[in-house]
Formats: C-alpha cells, structure tokens, sequence
C-alpha cells in the first residue's frame, strides 16, 4: 500500500471516541482477533500486553475512596526469577502526587522500603544479596515517582517483582531521562486523559544473561506508550541497550510499536480493536511527543 494511503488510514483509525482505562465504548468496532482470552481479572484492560500460558499475571491495586484503583500489573516468568514485563496506567485517579520518597525515613523500613512481593513465593525473584553480589543495583521497572498517589501504592513498586539488576549509570542516565519524559506527559491533563505505559528488560531467549548467583540480567530496557486524548490516539515505542554510556537521547532510541514487538517478541495493546491497534502501532511521529522534538 502507498504511502500516503497508510497514513490517510492510520489517521482516520486514530482518531476515536474516548475510552476509560477498562473498556472502549460498544459503537467502536470491537473485532479483535488478539485479545487476551486467560479469563483472569484485570487481564483485558487496554494497557495489558498479550499473556503467555507460562507467565504469572499480578495485579497490585489500593482502595481509594471504597473503590480499586490499580497500582500497575506484571507478567511473571518463574523461570528466569524476574517479570516479563509491568503495566499500568496515568489518569486523573492516579497522576497525583501526595506521597514524597523521603517519607520513607520515617516508616519502618527506615529508608530501604523493599520488600517480597506477597503475591510471590520468596524464591521466585532474586534478593538484594544477589543484586549486589553481582555489582547490579535494584533498578525499577514502574519507577517509584510513577506511583506517588498514596503511601500505599508507593510502597507497591518497591515490591522485588517489580525490580530489575540494572547498570548504575544505566539506570541514572537515558532510562531515568525517560521515566522523567514519561511522568511528565502522565501527570499533564493537557497532553493526555489516559497514557498507557509497559515497561520491562528482555528476558526472552539469547535477549538476557545469567551472572554469577544465576540472576537474570537484561540485555536491553524498553518502555511501550500509548496516548489517548481528546479522543484521538497516538503510540511511541523506545528501547536500550543495557550498558554504562549510551550516545544521543531518548528521541534516537525512539522507534514504533509495530518496531518494538518485533525487537522484544511482546504483543502490546493487544486488547485493542483491532483497527485502532493496527493504525497506532504502525505510526510514530516525533513531533507528536513533547521533549523528544
């Protein structure tokens, strides 16, 4: 198909009635061939890549106001002791910020709030003594200022199911200039009513190694960015390699999502029609993203 052709498509697609976090509204065209089918609770909101048979799916979620309010979910791959990837969501339930990092001095964790993830066997994820062993330190994958709604949900992403063996200087360099990017477009009602984020480190085979104590270390970090607002929608994928210094910024490791699901082998926005899903994972437009201009 030409060109121009694509984009008149992509356009007319993108653009769709508005949507809460859970469901699209019955008038849009539902066919999806590739939803999730597992049946388990929460497995079909539109920030839920497609599971896998192998994976563990954990929701983590507060009670606001007598009602759920997600935190984030991950798919857990036992095998490797690590998740296979985390999504959640930034809306006007959750953007807030009430709850500030520092405080964490003056709970009982005395500043080191992580923690087993109670869903999780122990066993099933790796331990501090291991991160540290191997030189690694305990990188986020939904990052602590994504989730500073409550006390509660914070306390949520330092859960080790949540936490990754990064390089320091990875985690402190273009990976934290992302998150940064990323809390920034949440947190902006102007910029979007809902983004959608996965974020993870690859873990599939030949995509990670096993240093030392066996721990699974990621060859590269990715995140997967949905936009809606306004009723019209708009994705961006970005990868990295996982080392010390990586050149440029953000907007040069910036690709589709059509891109990314080939780069990682992960079905993202599955549980979107499959009309939408086609037309937003095949289009990227830096000039659409704030900050990576």
């Amino acid at each position: 198909m030409r060109l121009f052709a694509r984009i008149a498509i992509a356009i007319a697609s993108i653009t769709a009635v508005a949507c809460s976090s859970d469901d699209l509204p019955s008038h849009i065209d539902s066919n999806n061939r590739n939803a999730n089918t597992r049946g388990d609770k929460h497995s079909t909101r539109i920030e839920i890549p497609a599971l896998s048979n192998e994976d563990l799916f954990i929701t983590h979620s507060t009670t606001v106001n007598g009602k759920e309010n997600i935190t984030y979910s991950l798919a857990h791959a036992p095998e490797r002791k690590h998740c296979r990837w985390t999504a959640f969501t930034f809306d006007a339930s959750n953007r807030a910020i009430n709850w500030k990092r520092d405080n964490w001095d003056n709970t009982e964790w005395r500043g080191d709030p992580f923690q087993p993830d109670p869903e999780l066997p122990q066993n099933a994820v790796f331990t501090k003594e291991e991160i540290n062993w191997n030189g690694y330190v305990r990188g986020h994958l939904v990052a602590s200022y994504d989730r500073v709604y409550s006390k509660d949900a914070n306390e949520q992403t330092f859960y080790y199911s949540n936490i990754s063996p990064m390089i320091s200087r990875f985690n402190t360099g273009l990976w934290s200039d992302l998150e940064g990017l990323v809390q920034g477009w949440g947190r902006n009602s102007g910029f979007c009513d809902t983004l959608y984020v996965v974020k993870g480190g690859t873990i599939r085979e030949g995509e990670y190694t096993q240093d030392g104590t066996c721990i699974t270390v990621p060859k590269h970090y990715f995140m997967a960015i949905l936009c809606r607002y306004s009723n019209k929608y708009k994705a961006v994928g970005v990868m990295f390699e996982h080392k010390s210094y990586l050149p440029g910024t953000v907007s040069d490791y910036a690709m589709t999502i059509d891109e990314l699901e080939e780069k990682t082998g992960i079905d993202f926005f599955c549980n979107l029609p499959d009309k939408l899903e086609n037309a937003v994972e095949g289009l990227y437009e830096k000039s659409h993203w704030r900050g990576l201009n």
